[in-house]
């Protein structure tokens, strides 16, 4: 999988944070140890995720990406199952709620836009470290105001942490099961790979 696609992949992941199913059982949740034996918890996580983020995204990136002059070309090329050309799209669907699509592209492979269906823009996250190994971490932000909405430290393809743009903790995903701050299942999240109808 190139870079690109990757980062598209990790995107949708960190999109898919704000689904959540609760639950009342207490489980034990893994810690991974990375390269050189660095242990990440919720707080060492959080320092990194805010370490030098920047809170509020540039204005001329949004106007320039508000509503999706590709909405129709995109979406048919999701149903058609390909890629076009300079961009990598991929579909959305959280519980049947929020629906759309994500576009990352080439010239820009730092910036994921979500687009609802209709082709306007509905988030965008933020990669300051793009190319980078785990770990590392994407900004959401506010499609309209610029204001960042939510971070997310992403420790290995199973493992990240999420938080609110005050720093507290949404969830810590490990696979596809979100904990909170006391070990206890609070989010299930998945992957679709066709485009949901309007």
């Amino acid at each position: 999988m190139n870079s690109v696609k990757k980062l598209a992949v990790f995107v949708f992941v960190y999109f898919i944070f704000n689904t959540a199913v609760y639950s009342q059982d207490t489980v034990e949740i893994p810690q991974k140890v990375l390269q050189g034996s660095v242990l990440y918890n919720e707080e060492s996580a959080r320092k990194m995720a805010f370490d030098g983020l920047d809170l509020k995204l540039d204005k001329k990136i949004l106007k320039e990406h508000l509503e999706d002059k590709n909405n129709k070309e995109n979406r048919q090329a999701i149903k058609e199952d390909r890629q076009i050309e300079g961009r990598y799209i991929m579909s959305f669907n959280i519980r049947g709620v929020v629906k759309g699509y994500v576009v990352v592209y080439d010239d820009k492979p730092q910036y994921a836009f979500y687009y609802t269906t209709s082709g306007y823009l509905a988030a965008v996250d933020v990669n300051k470290s793009f190319g980078a190994e785990f770990p590392y971490r994407i900004g959401k932000y506010n499609p309209v105001t610029g204001n960042l909405v939510s971070i997310g430290v992403y420790i290995s393809d199973d493992e990240q942490y999420s938080y609110t743009k005050n720093g507290k903790l949404k969830a810590h995903w490990v696979g596809d099961t979100g904990y909170n701050s006391k070990g206890k299942p609070i989010a299930k999240r998945e992957v679709v790979t066709q485009i949901p109808e309007d």
